[in-house]
């Protein structure tokens, strides 16, 4: 085989691989949907998760929700450090603080969620105080509502979307506080009223863009 003939394989090979890798529409996004315990149709399950978070009375920890398998898997047997200073960080499970009929039923609950995988996309959103994705082009993966802790609380947390048909943890009706969720409302107070309304759940919507 001549030097010729070598390249001329290869050019078609990558081609081939190309033209390939770009007709299956690889490639996709995760997101996590919160107050689920499944996927959007059309979207991939990779785990049904429980939300945890710092305690809402810690002002340390992380700042932000995370959507914890149900069987956990360890490494190290030893435990952190003890002394009379606690030198660790703790993870708490989460719960629904709504005291209205917006998610009747569900005040104190525990908080599922999914990591999903939505295939041949290229870019996810995730929208405040908006129900529609920008334009056909996008997928809606899920709408709902803007949440996270409460605005005089020690902890910071970042928003969060939650569906708006949220379910709960079986067994996790019991009240036991650790990383709370509740509305969050518009204000008039540097918001521009009208379009925004005093005092009104923000809504939300996480969309997906296609290939």
């Amino acid at each position: 085989m001549n030097l010729m003939e070598s390249v001329l394989i290869l050019t078609t090979l990558f081609t081939f691989i190309f033209v390939s890798t770009k007709s299956t529409g690889s490639g996709g996004v995760v997101y996590t949907r919160w107050g689920r315990k499944s996927c959007p149709t059309g979207a991939e399950l990779l785990y049904e998760g429980i939300t945890g978070g710092s305690h809402y009375t810690h002002s340390g920890g992380g700042a932000n929700y995370v959507c914890l398998p149900k069987v956990p898997q360890y490494m190290s047997t030893t435990l952190p450090p003890k002394g009379p200073m606690l030198q660790i960080n703790q993870m708490h499970g989460s719960e629904y603080q709504v005291f209205n009929d917006i998610f009747p039923g569900k005040h104190d609950h525990n908080v599922p969620c999914a990591v999903c995988y939505a295939t041949n996309r290229i870019a996810k959103l995730m929208i405040p105080a908006r129900i529609e994705c920008p334009d056909s082009t996008w997928t809606m993966e899920y709408k709902g509502y803007l949440m996270a802790d409460k605005y005089d609380h020690a902890r910071n947390a970042a928003y969060e979307c939650v569906d708006e048909n949220p379910e709960s943890i079986d067994g996790g009706e019991g009240n036991t506080d650790g990383a709370l969720f509740y509305f969050t409302r518009s204000t008039c107070n540097g918001l521009p009223c009208p379009p925004y309304v005093n005092n009104r759940a923000i809504t939300c919507v996480v969309c997906t863009k296609k290939q």
